[in-house]
């Protein structure tokens, strides 16, 4: 009976272990946008059944990380332009609202929250350890909309952010110290009261980083049609 009880467990384990290590390897291009996914190979890779590997892409899959496609069988999602501007709408409409009722209804222990999250952000970027960086990145980004969201709204922005990170992970060559400058200034308005500027640096930072991704993008496919020629 108890051999039986565990087996749930040990499954569930595999499965969010082969998500994790496929999500990373998506993220940072390891794995190609539009790259064939051969579940043969992960099993060797990852050292693990064909039955976790194959839920943990349907997890991905839901996560519009990979695609089923006819004739190939699971890709890696591709990116584009478009893709990334819908991103970036999204973020725009529903984090600058958020944070500008978060804002309004902080508490002094979620600004101190917030403050903490900065100080730890602030040590993975100075560390240049990109995966704690972007964990961090993430939970300071929900500790400024916390005060202001809800369970939905949390649900909704962790896909939305990984799918923008992995953007910026695969597109971006600029430092940490670029974006830490913004979340300061970002801090300091919400520690200040000031709803409406938090908001207005929020969407700034939002533009900023789109154009940034952009940028990266069109170089990228420039040297790529260097390369191909």
């Amino acid at each position: 009976m108890e051999a039986a009880s565990d087996e749930p467990i040990q499954r569930v384990s595999l499965v969010d272990y082969a998500a994790e290590r496929l999500r990373r390897d998506l993220l940072t291009g390891e794995i190609e946008p539009g790259e064939r996914i051969r579940v043969t190979a992960l099993e060797k890779r990852f050292g693990v059944s064909h039955i976790p590997i194959r839920e943990a892409l349907r997890r991905l899959e839901a996560e519009g990380f990979v695609r089923t496609m006819p004739q190939r069988g699971t890709v890696a999602a591709a990116v584009d332009l478009e893709d990334l501007h819908g991103l970036y709408d999204l973020r725009r409409v529903l984090e600058g609202q958020v944070v500008h009722r978060a804002v309004e209804r902080a508490t002094p222990e979620q600004l101190q929250t917030l403050r903490a999250a900065l100080a730890a952000l602030e040590e993975a970027a100075a560390a240049v350890e990109a995966p704690l960086f972007w964990q961090r990145h993430r939970e300071f980004h929900w500790a400024l909309l916390e005060p202001g969201a809800s369970a939905w709204i949390k649900r909704v922005l962790g896909q939305v952010w990984l799918a923008a990170e992995r953007y910026v992970r695969l597109f971006v060559t600029e430092t940490f110290e670029t974006a830490m400058v913004e979340h300061r200034a970002l801090v300091a308005a919400a520690e200040a009261g000031d709803a409406d500027l938090t908001q207005r640096l929020l969407l700034e930072h939002l533009d900023r980083t789109e154009r940034t991704v952009r940028e990266g993008f069109g170089a990228h496919a420039a040297a790529a049609g260097g390369a191909a020629s």
